[in-house]
């Protein structure tokens, strides 16, 4: 079954119900190439940087013996801010997220380079972390950037189409059902925390590099540490939206209220407006 493709210029509305539908969808051509280009020079010095140091972890069984990884990318990374809060992205994490929470946050920022030669990976959920499932909750959701061209030589992301209807268990799904999000560089596939999916074998002659960027109920906790990965020095270079998705903001209300800092909302960030605030 393949993944449903559209055009940059596609309504939120459509691509949101093919995601509900499918777990997962790809919109093609939605970045700049200057905005692409100015991602991928400021991550290469830190992917580089994790192939030469063999002791960080990087490079394991399940994240690809030739697979380069960088994580919090908006430490070092500023034009990645408009992938991350791309206004297309936020739409669709609006329409799937936020029936189940006050706000939503981001789960991880990886940068993801895989070289020639690289099997494929394991099949997977993002939201195996957390050891919940509840019938039409959907805990995160998971959008890959093409900072290159997406090809099925060069190892473009695999999807299970439909697997995100199966109840969570250790067995991988029906591989019948699994399509690659070939598409072009500037392109975004939008897949759902409970979709099987992995990168594919690279048999190219060339890397693929990519942008993961995950979005989780606010009232999870996030699978990176943000007040780490981007301190408040770093995070206060950055417009208030992006500061509400690092965390950097409450969730919730009153004595609902989670994450609050000496009682109170973090003074310089200006949270998603509640349905009190509203006229």
């Amino acid at each position: 079954m393949p993944l449903r493709s559209f055009e940059s210029g596609v309504s939120s509305a459509v691509v949101a119900d093919a995601l509900r539908r499918d777990g997962g969808v790809i919109v093609r051509n939605v970045a700049p190439p200057d905005l692409i280009g100015s991602v991928s020079a400021e991550l290469r010095a830190k992917l580089d940087e994790s192939g030469a140091d063999h002791q960080s972890g990087y490079q394991s069984g399940f994240s690809g013996r030739r697979t380069l990884r960088c994580y919090g990318v908006l430490r070092f990374s500023p034009s990645s801010a408009e992938l991350i809060a791309h206004q297309l992205v936020l739409d669709v994490a609006d329409a799937i997220l936020l029936p189940a929470c006050a706000d939503y946050q981001l789960g991880s920022t990886t940068g993801i380079e895989i070289l020639p030669g690289q099997g494929a990976q394991p099949l997977h959920r993002d939201d195996s972390p957390y050891p919940v499932q509840l019938a039409g909750l959907e805990l995160q959701i998971g959008v890959m950037w093409a900072l290159t061209d997406f090809t099925a030589e060069n190892g473009a992301t695999r999807i299970v189409v439909g697997s995100h209807r199966l109840l969570r268990t250790w067995h991988a799904p029906e591989l019948a059902n699994c399509d690659q999000a070939v598409m072009p560089k500037g392109s975004v596939v939008i897949y759902l925390g409970s979709t099987w999916h992995g990168s594919g074998e690279n048999r190219s002659k060339s890397p693929r590099m990519g942008l993961i960027n995950t979005y989780s109920l606010g009232w999870l906790r996030s699978e990176s540490n943000h007040m780490l990965e981007v301190p408040p020095a770093i995070a206060l270079r950055y417009p208030t939206n992006i500061r509400r998705l690092l965390g950097y903001t409450t969730h919730g209300d009153g004595e609902d209220q989670l994450g609050h800092y000496d009682g109170d909302e973090p003074a310089w960030v200006a949270p998603r407006p509640r349905f009190t605030d509203c006229p």
